[in-house]
């Protein structure tokens, strides 16, 4: 089996040379450690929120448009638009502040 902790590159042919199990734990391995990282870039993102913040939101839908936080959610936050009356439940990810 393959050393995850050495530091080497793979291209496609030594892949296509491993068994089904061995790419099936390095896959496991990957999506781990991307579900980690994405939970740490959530939960930074999140401390710096905080309720009555304007922020703008990166999607076509919202975009141009400035919001107001009213509700910090585990993983989405409820925004009002400022000067309106729609709101929208959006996820911590999405904004930008």
């Amino acid at each position: 089996m393959i050393n995850p902790l050495k530091k080497e590159n793979m291209n496609y042919s030594q892949l296509s040379k491993l068994s089904v199990e061995e790419l099936r734990s390095i896959n496991e391995m990957v999506i781990g450690l991307i579900k980690q990282k994405r939970t740490i870039q959530s939960l930074e993102k999140k401390v710096g929120l905080q309720i009555g913040m304007k922020v703008r939101v990166n999607h076509p839908k919202l975009q141009g448009r400035e919001l107001e936080i009213v509700k910090i959610n585990r993983t989405k936050a409820n925004l009002r638009v400022v000067g309106g009356f729609a709101s929208y439940n959006v996820p911590v990810s999405l904004i930008e502040y």
